[in-house]
């Protein structure tokens, strides 16, 4: 019996309590950066839509929206239950006008525009009307995690490098 090797009932018990402490540290801090990555990744993706709008636009020399919503119609008000990419006239080779349906975002986040829910690119990459918007992210934990994106009239979209503020990184951002 004196061979046998294992662990004893004490130094089990003590392996418990220190994973357990460990993982009451890890949790909070793995849920705002698994917060943190949402954002960004939703963030992104209307960056993708804003710029395959543009790109398509120039590309075929015809005019291209985006617009809030899963149809071409663009009568969605929303953002946040996603956005469509669309050929306004059929480019040579097209069989459909949707270029791309992108779904709604998730983690009970809004996403919102101060230049209206639909975006036309001129065939020179242009926005028709010329206008200019800002998009919001808002998530859960409020304005200074908040994400943005501008578009200005050239049909240009830049995100913010700073969290919770706008591109100029001066002005905060604020979330319904």
């Amino acid at each position: 019996m004196k061979n046998l090797k294992g662990f004893s009932l004490i130094e089990l018990l003590v392996l418990l309590a220190v994973v357990a402490i460990l993982a009451a540290i890890a949790v909070p801090n793995f849920s705002a950066t698994i917060k943190g990555d949402r954002d960004i990744s939703q963030i992104n993706a209307l960056l993708d839509g804003l710029t395959l709008a543009r790109s398509e636009a120039i590309k075929y020399g015809n005019n291209v929206t985006l617009c809030a919503g899963n149809s071409a119609a663009c009568t969605a008000t929303n953002w946040a239950n996603g956005w469509i990419v669309f050929y306004d006239t059929l480019p040579p080779g097209a069989t459909t006008s949707t270029i791309r349906v992108f779904p709604a975002i998730s983690g009970n986040n809004t996403l919102t525009s101060s230049g209206g829910n639909s975006f036309t690119f001129n065939s020179t990459g242009m926005l028709s009307p010329s206008t200019t918007s800002t998009f919001k992210l808002c998530d859960t934990r409020g304005a200074s995690y908040a994400r943005s994106i501008d578009l200005n009239i050239t049909g240009r979209a830049e995100t913010a490098t700073r969290v919770g503020y706008e591109i100029d990184t001066t002005t905060a951002l604020t979330c319904p």
